[in-house]
């Protein structure tokens, strides 16, 4: 009787030892650019040590790589990777495929009273939510107060003639070679100044049905503004045009220009005497115009996202909360600088105290603009970036470019929509 009392008690220990096991062995997959590795993995090791459950990342760089190492996943199940930052424009692709997981029961309505407008937007489709919102970024138009000042001006630019001509004493007094520097390479950059910019002319990319509209005179006319800045005006750096953001943060934090575009926290790598020779002398203005009346600029908004495929979906749910929530979101912002997506998170104390410049970032945030919220958006932009980039380059006209842009555009909503319906 004893041996079987003893059986019975050895056995539920096993039972509970191997249950304990799995639970131990539970670890989530995720994939990362380079950008903030070393912060990314602290916050990993932090979540494992509250949770128990291990992190572990697969590096690449950012942009179309990772999007194609997503996607492969997706396609073989999606179990490869648990968690990942998704970016506002692959929201309608990865939820029209059933690639991301609807995380709508987790969002409370207080939550949503409390998150950022575009930033919600940026992470919902088709009325369900997708994403924890993140890094929910903007691009912020900076200028150099000290530059300004040796050339007799005490104010930043509104409208974009205010702008070309500050840019032309600029460079007739000697203060700088060229005034400012753009991210103009044929990538996902030059989108998105080209967004920014169209929007400060009014120019709308696409309906409300996903059509696009290229070709407009709007879009024309700003991205004629673009071509004359390089080549008629010769206030930008003609550079510009193989540049990326990397290489305007370099050219900004050297002094070599007066204005500049940054995304996120901009004034946090700038004042940072380890990166920057023009530490203090940044401030940020609201973005120029046409009329001074619209100054809008281009968002990023980016949220953690989990996987359809994961086969640790409670698990991965506890993750993304523990990054993006508003205690996440607090540490993000005072530790790493990123923009964080709770309207109570700008207004923290701590985070006022600890992130330079802050309040005027919320004033450019009520001027924001999404890119194309359209499924096929991958194939749209890689053909669109390559198309503003003949035009600024010289290769094509304005015209032409654009015209072939919208022509393009047109083929390849139809390819998708072909696709979609298995022809």
């Amino acid at each position: 009787m004893f041996f079987k009392k003893f059986l019975k008690v050895f056995l539920i220990f096993l039972l509970l030892a191997f249950v304990f096991t799995i639970a131990e062995e539970v670890e989530l997959h995720t994939i990362n650019g380079p950008g903030g590795l070393e912060w990314l993995i602290k916050r990993y090791k932090e979540f494992q040590d509250k949770t128990g459950i291990k992190v572990t990342t697969t590096v690449v760089p950012y942009g179309r790589d990772q999007n194609i190492k997503l996607m492969a996943s997706f396609l073989a199940g999606g179990s490869a990777y648990d968690v990942f930052v998704i970016d506002c424009v692959e929201v309608p692709q990865y939820a029209e495929a059933g690639w991301v997981l609807a995380i709508d029961e987790y969002i409370t309505p207080e939550m949503k009273k409390d998150l950022l407008p575009f930033a919600a937007d940026g992470m919902m489709y088709k009325g369900k939510w997708y994403g924890l919102p993140w890094a929910s970024e903007w691009k912020s138009f900076l200028y150099n107060a000290n530059l300004l000042k040796k050339a007799g001006f005490t104010n930043p630019p509104k409208t974009w003639d205010e702008f070309v001509k500050m840019s032309q004493t600029l460079q007739n007094k000697g203060i700088v070679k060229y005034a400012s520097a753009w991210s103009w390479a044929p990538k996902e950059c030059l989108i998105c100044d080209y967004v920014a910019i169209a929007a400060t002319f009014g120019a709308e990319l696409f309906d409300k049905d996903n059509n696009p509209k290229l070709n407009s005179p709007l879009a024309k006319q700003a991205l004629q503004f673009m071509y004359d800045m390089i080549h008629k005006y010769k206030i930008v750096n003609p550079a510009s045009i193989s540049w990326t953001e990397n290489d305007v943060d370099k050219a900004m934090a050297a002094g070599d220009v007066a204005f500049g575009m940054r995304w996120g926290l901009p004034l946090v790598m700038l004042n940072d005497p380890s990166q920057s020779k023009t530490v203090g002398q940044w401030k940020i203005a609201l973005m120029p115009s046409i009329d001074g009346k619209h100054p809008y600029t281009v968002s990023g908004p980016m949220g953690w996202a989990v996987s359809a495929g994961s086969k640790h979906k409670e698990e991965a749910i506890k993750f993304i909360f523990f990054m993006a929530d508003r205690e996440g979101a607090k540490k993000a912002a005072i530790e790493q600088g990123v923009v964080p997506g709770w309207a109570s998170v700008f207004n923290d104390k701590d985070v006022i105290k600890a992130v330079p410049g802050i309040e005027d970032l919320l004033e450019q945030g009520k001027y924001v603009v999404n890119r194309p919220r359209v499924p096929w958006y991958h194939d749209f932009s890689t053909m669109f970036a390559k198309e503003l980039n003949s035009a600024l380059s010289g290769i094509k006209s304005v015209d032409q470019a654009l015209e072939d842009a919208q022509k393009k555009a047109l083929e390849i909503k139809e390819e998708y929509e072909k696709s979609k319906l298995g022809k």
